[in-house]
């Protein structure tokens, strides 16, 4: 998600001497990591239950094996680094996965360079991840590409002609805010105000006063559930009547238990909706909601995609020899349109991802698609 201001600090020196790890194709081990605790562990959770389910699959197909070691790295840059160095280490770990954080991936990349350790991430949308290393993927859009679909949605889709623009007051508020604001304004709109609040602010009354004085029709939200759903409380109370928007940062069910009706009729955007059922999704969201008796979210899909993904290039690999982390990272670089829940995959030489969105819109507890499509 965001990159959080933290002083990525200089650990793993000497890694880049490892050597390089082979062994059978018979188990493949998973280093997983993301926040798992803490406000925002719903993002690192909904991955996990996502992959843990595409790892059940993978599994019953016999052959090679596939199991997780995961570890919280609770949102913070220094343990993220600490963490990849216990991945580069242990000689079983042959890729790693997660990430609810941009921060925290682009502290530990140059760990994992060191020791040729592919990663592939399912939640980190900065565009400073783009080219960051040969040996790292994403299966989500990033926040550029993001941004902008929203920004030309909400001007030309929705017909919205004033916007206040409010962004969390870091790399991936400030990233998203301006990629919006850019298209918003190219498809005609105005974006008549913008301000930026602090990551956990609990107070918006001040900023909100200088919003509902310039009257918008719209606001958009570049943050998370946690400070969108105070906004959207206290907007309303001020009687700001304004057509709230917001990012996938704020797609998830935590938002509504937060914000309860003041956030009713927000327009979030995510790679997957499950109102939306084809053949190849109806398997997943029966399975899913069968274990976890709840609707997958848009990040659980992403984690099972990635899971599926590392499938595909475990059998890729396994074809010309041995799988090895370099044969595994090659193997990444070739797969061509691997199907999956959120669409087909194939990484572009940037470890980037294209794909589409969903607009979405909250209706009572739940996320229903937008009646709007672009």
């Amino acid at each position: 998600m965001t990159i959080r201001r933290i002083a990525a600090a200089a650990f793993g020196l000497g890694l880049a001497l490892t050597p390089a790890i082979g062994h059978s194709a018979e188990q493949v081990t998973i280093g997983f990591t993301a926040a798992l605790s803490g406000d925002f562990a719903a993002f690192g959770l909904n991955m996990r239950k996502g992959l843990d389910l595409a790892l059940e699959t993978l599994n019953k197909k016999g052959g090679t094996s596939y199991k997780i070691d995961a570890v919280d790295d609770r949102g913070e840059a220094r343990e993220g680094v600490l963490i990849a160095q216990r991945f580069c280490s242990d000689a079983n770990v042959d890729v790693v996965m997660g990430y609810s954080f941009s921060s925290i991936a682009l502290a530990a990349i140059p760990v994992f360079d060191g020791c040729k350790l592919p990663v592939l991430a399912s939640a980190v949308t900065s565009p400073a991840l783009s080219n960051v290393s040969p040996y790292f993927r994403r299966n989500v859009l990033t926040d550029a590409v993001q941004g902008e679909m929203m920004g030309t949605y909400a001007a030309k889709t929705l017909g919205l002609s004033k916007i206040y623009v409010l962004n969390q007051q870091d790399d991936y508020g400030i990233g998203i805010a301006k990629s919006f604001s850019a298209a918003a304004e190219k498809a005609g709109a105005k974006v008549i105000g913008s301000e930026s609040y602090l990551l956990g602010a609990k107070d918006f009354r001040t900023l909100l006063t200088k919003v509902r004085a310039a009257q918008p029709d719209a606001i958009f939200i570049g943050g998370f559930y946690t400070e969108a759903a105070k906004i959207a409380e206290q907007a309303r109370a001020l009687g700001i009547k304004a057509q709230l928007l917001s990012t996938d940062g704020a797609l998830n069910v935590e938002l509504m238990k937060l914000g309860r009706s003041a956030v009713e009729g927000m327009i979030v955007y995510g790679m997957f909706d499950p109102s939306i059922t084809t053949p190849s999704t109806e398997a997943f969201i029966t399975a899913y909601r069968a274990a976890y008796k709840e609707d997958p979210s848009a990040w659980a899909a992403l984690g099972y995609d990635a899971g599926m993904t590392l499938g595909a290039a475990v059998d890729l690999a396994a074809q010309s020899g041995p799988v090895t982390r370099e044969s595994l990272n090659t193997a990444f670089g070739k797969l061509k349109d691997v199907p999956g829940v959120t669409g087909p995959t194939t990484f572009a030489p940037s470890g980037d991802r294209a794909g589409a969105l969903y607009f979405l819109t909250v209706k009572g507890d739940k996320f229903s698609l937008a009646p709007k499509q672009p």
